[in-house]
């Protein structure tokens, strides 16, 4: 028999704030309690939790009491244990990701009882609740909209994630991962639905654990003007600071159909990040994992083209830099390592939960100054004070230290990308006359961040049929980041950078980032008949955004280790900047339901922004939604194919305001005469400046068919009015910045489709495939009269095409020169059908996007004897295209000379290609060729993951080891070095940009596991 003491009077709060500022040591101990003592006679509860059809076990699934805060978490072998439980009558309930939620009514006794699950696998399961901005959240089934979900902890045990980043990677239809740079640091950007605004931000929200949080890209040192060490140094990102370990799901609502009640800064998306909660339990739970692994740059020398040049003989000469260092003995890149190391512990008992975590992970780079090392501690803690109130706060601090290595500027690869024995001898042929030990030795662009992330959120049900939640919150982040170029005195490297290079010099960014986020909402339901029932919801946020930075920076350091801006002999300009962003919004929503299968959702959203023009104070955004569960109609016969139906539609509104200040007339600081103060005009500013609105309709259905697949599809028709437009200002009002103007608009349209399918499902052996594919196409339908004439070579917004559209003269037609073997007698696009024309007065045509048209990814997982798991992850974009800077420099003599293989066997190509790859193709603004299909197919994460036996385990729940390798192949017809990283880079019809981007680097992991 087992005894539990009822708990009456809560004297916990002092136990609580210990765990809240991290005293592991106080979470297993049981809170205090005073007044009476009762008796109650309680029992213990255990299982297995397995998947129907395989009857392999299902981990991580959630086991609970309902009406209690007593559960347990399934481990790798699927078993859970939950004592303490009171006898009687009592409901188990089990849910997880991917699979239809089940509950079990059990009449307990004093004596332990095993209750045993199988679950139904469905990767729409509609009763499923969706966090959103509404009290409790709501099911799935009643939303009209689509809602990409994905587990966190499954992904990870296939994937070995890295950052959030790589979490979500390839895992939702229509969210395109645009990486920057594969260095360690690196933060990508993320678009959903593709792009809709010409000039402002087209990322989506980000909120954890219900607050909105800072999710800037592209941070990190600025270097001096003038010096070329920090170049293309600003890469980081700030959405992987949080440890995907900590995550419990990721929720990805799309576009302003989904985000109505998110409202302005809501029509690219929000994503919903949820941590881990502890789960009441008789006995804490601690994992522990330890992560090991290689990193490396795949095949650097096949990559990096080969440059070619004649020697004073006539003799060509082919020279590749990384493949010469390899050969003497220095190579430019080594194996890297990476090492992490993750604690947790979680447990509690009724009416108290926890989970407190701590990460550290140290990697070192290809390059030796290119590290990363991250240190955090969550925690997350959930009380009950009463029957009707809940208590949830969450806690965490990370700090990040990254040293982001280099790229263009000085870095060895755009040394080796442009260099050749012949031209820079005395640095091994490196470009631009430095050896690749001189960048790797003196430049360190470095960033650190201190991170603090805290939550409180009480949620209250005075009744049954009425819940109110209040949820605030604060974000802050620290940033120091500098460009340091070291002082160096070594003979070899002054004689190549000179003594004005050799002297260094450092650019230092400060910046403070505040997000703070205040939100109530109050759901009330009601049944007004046996078939009708509402939910009537209405909330309030407020958000305020703080941005503040300070550059201060200078050149010519006076020795070796004294690198301060104070020490620099000749200061570089300061500059300070300060952004205050604030949002008040209010909503108010009404959801129909018919018998638990047909729902209609009505919502309206009321905002001010901070950002608005004087003359608007309030923008509202409606809604209107219809989900119809179709196969749960009493005319819907049962049958073999179609197992299941939910039809949905939905069409909403949401905005994205404008930039800070732009509605507002503003001077910039001046010098006057003799040394006075000053001003000076800088922005004429707006006063009726308006956000952007998003107008979306969406089409889907979810189906489960043959018991064995599942769909999910969705069409949306996305409108964006009173787009931003900067508009020229007249000289005669004394400004000349332009003024942004509401004269534009972008059509986006698109289709996704979401596939699970089990093709085997036995007891030793599973085969299972989940794919994902999405289309997206952006049309510019108004400019406003600004603009839309294309004058050069590169990127042009023009009516009627994409944003950022790619335009080139085109060459149609070329003769060889029998002389030189070179091409003559150029033809270029006469455009509109027209026939070829000179090309010195040909028009420039539409060439192609820099936006994938088509994306998606296939992973196949197979499990064997519940024991082994083989999981393989394809993704692919298409119909998109990138500019090959490397081969524009190379081509057309950025370094001095041309370095092509065309220029020295032109009898082996095509005239038509020898007339863009050969010195000229600027001038005459001919590069279509130069923009090259970017259509890949990556071999994404391969892993292979081993449970241990239980005989080995000893006294432990669970174990298990995975070996698993990221970014291990790529199947592409671009001929630069990685079209993912090159992806929203354009050319510069000057010759004058470089475009040497590190790819995304190959990753061998192994990872070992442990619960006890």
């Amino acid at each position: 028999m087992h005894t539990r003491i009822s708990q009456h009077v809560l004297h916990g709060s002092l136990a609580a704030m210990c765990l809240a500022v991290g005293a592991m040591s106080t979470v297993t101990a049981r809170p205090a309690f005073a007044a009476t003592l009762v008796q109650e006679v309680t029992t213990v509860v255990s299982g297995t939790v397995l998947d129907a059809r395989s009857k392999q076990p299902v981990v991580g699934a959630s086991v609970s009491i309902v009406g209690t805060r007593l559960g347990a978490i399934t481990g790798n072998n699927g078993k859970y244990r939950i004592a303490l439980v009171p006898t009687g009558a009592q409901v188990i309930f089990v849910r997880q990701l991917g699979y239809t939620p089940q509950r079990r009514a059990a009449d307990l006794t004093n004596t332990p009882v095993t209750i045993d699950f199988t679950m139904e696998l469905s990767a729409t399961s509609l009763d499923h609740v969706i966090v959103t901005a509404t009290a409790g959240g709501e099911l799935r089934r009643s939303l009209g909209n689509a809602v990409a979900t994905i587990n966190a902890d499954d992904a990870i045990a296939k994937s070995s994630a890295q950052s959030v980043t790589s979490l979500i990677g390839a895992r939702a239809p229509g969210v395109i991962i645009g990486a920057t740079t594969g260095r360690l640091g690196a933060g990508p950007s993320i678009q959903i639905r593709g792009r809709s605004s010409i000039g402002l931000d087209n990322s989506p929200l980000i909120f954890i654990d219900g607050v909105r949080v800072n999710n800037a890209t592209g941070t990190g040192p600025v270097g001096v003007a003038g010096r070329l060490g920090g170049q293309a140094s600003s890469v980081a990102g700030r959405l992987n600071d949080v440890s995907p370990e900590d995550i419990e799901s990721i929720e990805i609502i799309k576009g302003p159909a989904a985000a109505t009640i998110y409202g302005t800064e809501a029509a690219n998306g929000v994503i919903q990040i949820t941590t881990k909660r502890g789960i009441a339990s008789a006995r804490p739970q601690f994992s522990v994992s330890v992560e090991q692994g290689t990193i490396a740059f795949r095949d650097p020398a096949g990559r990096v083209p080969t440059n070619y040049a004649k020697d004073s003989s006539g003799t060509v000469v082919a020279w590749n830099g990384i493949r010469s260092e390899s050969d003497r003995g220095t190579p430019v890149y080594t194996t890297g390592h990476t090492r992490k190391y993750i604690g947790s512990l979680s447990g509690g008992r009724e009416g108290l939960s926890y989970y407190v975590s701590t990460n550290y992970q140290n990697d070192l780079g290809v390059e030796p100054n290119n590290s990363l090392r991250q240190a955090g501690f969550r925690v997350n803690l959930n009380a009950q004070p009463g029957s009707s109130v809940d208590f949830a706060t969450s806690l965490s601090y990370q700090a990040v230290a990254a040293h982001l290595g280099a790229d263009v500027g000085l870095s060895p690869l755009l040394g080796a990308v442009l260099g050749h024995s012949l031209l820079f001898p005395k640095a091994r042929g490196f470009f631009p006359n430095f050896s690749p030990d001189i960048p790797q030795t003196l430049i360190d662009n470095a960033q650190n961040v201190f991170r603090f992330l805290g939550s409180t959120s009480i949620t209250h049900r005075p009744t049954t049929w009425f819940t109110q939640r209040l949820t605030v919150g604060v974000d802050e982040t620290g940033d120091d980041s500098r460009a340091i170029e070291h002082f160096t005195s070594k003979p070899e490297f002054v004689a190549l950078m000179g003594a004005v290079g050799a002297a260094g010099s450092i650019g230092q960014t400060l910046r403070h980032n505040r997000v703070i986020s205040s939100d109530y909402s109050a759901t009330a339901r009601k049944g007004l008949t046996s078939s009708l029932t509402t939910a009537t919801s209405v909330g309030g946020q407020y958000y305020r955004t703080e941005d503040k930075s300070n550059f201060l920076g200078g050149t010519g350091f006076p020795g070796v280790g004294v690198e301060t801006v104070n020490a620099a002999a000749n200061p570089a300009s300061s500059s300070q900047a300060e952004i205050l962003n604030t949002t008040l919004g209010v909503y108010a929503q009404e959801v129909v339901s018919w018998k638990d299968r047909l729902y209609v959702t009505g919502a309206v959203r009321v905002d001010n922004n901070s950002a608005f023009g004087d003359q608007l104070k309030w923008v509202t955004y409606p809604k209107v939604s219809l989900s119809w569960v179709t196969s749960q109609e009493s005319f819907w016969h049962t049958n073999d194919v179609v197992n299941s139906l939910r039809l949905r539609s939905a069409y909403g509104q949401s905005g994205r305001q404008p930039v800070a200040f732009s509605a507002l007339r503003t001077f910039s600081p001046t010098q006057g005469p003799g040394g006075t103060n000053a001003v000076t005009p800088a922005s004429i500013g707006n006063s009726g400046l308006k956000p952007e609105r998003g107008s979306e309709l969406e089409l889907g259905f979810e189906s489960r068919l043959f018991d064995r697949l599942d769909l999910n599809f969705t069409y949306f028709n996305k409108r964006t009015t009173d787009v931003i437009i900067n508009q020229p200002t007249a000289p005669s009002t004394g400004f000349y910045v332009a003024t942004p103007a509401n004269l534009g608009r972008v059509d986006n349209h698109g289709v996704e489709l979401l596939a699970s399918l089990q093709v085997v499902a036995r007891r030793n052996f599973a085969w299972d495939i989940v794919g994902n594919i999405a289309t997206n196409k952006d049309v510019i339908k108004d400019l406003g009269g600004i603009g839309g004439t294309v004058l050069n070579s590169g990127q042009s917004n023009v009516v009627g095409g994409p944003i950022g559209g790619l335009y080139s003269r085109r060459i149609v037609s070329a003769d060889r020169n029998t002389a030189t073997g070179g091409a003559m007698n150029l033809l270029c696009d006469g455009g509109n059908g027209k026939p070829g024309v000179d090309c010195a007065t040909a028009p420039f045509v539409f060439i192609g996007t820099p936006t994938p048209a088509l994306t998606g990814s296939v992973a196949n997982t197979f499990t064997m004897f519940n024991k082994l798991r083989l999981y393989m992850l394809v993704d692919f974009k298409r119909g998109y295209r990138v500019f090959n800077a490397d081969d524009f420099n190379r081509c057309q003599g950025a370094a001095g000379a041309n370095l092509c293989r065309t220029g020295f066997y032109p009898l082996d190509y095509d005239p038509v290609y020898l007339a863009e790859h050969t010195p000229g193709a600027a001038g005459r603004k001919t590069l279509d060729q130069l923009y090259e299909d970017g259509s890949f197919a990556k071999l994404r994460e391969v892993s292979l993951n081993y449970l241990l036996p239980a005989k080995l385990l000893g006294g432990y729940q669970s174990a298990s080891i995975t070996v698993a390798g990221r970014d291990l192949l790529t199947w592409t017809k671009y001929s630069g070095i990685d079209p993912e990283v090159n992806a929203f880079n354009v050319a510069s019809s000057s010759g004058t940009l470089s475009q040497a981007v590190t790819p995304p680097l190959t990753r061998f992991i192994v990872t070992f596991n442990l619960k006890f």
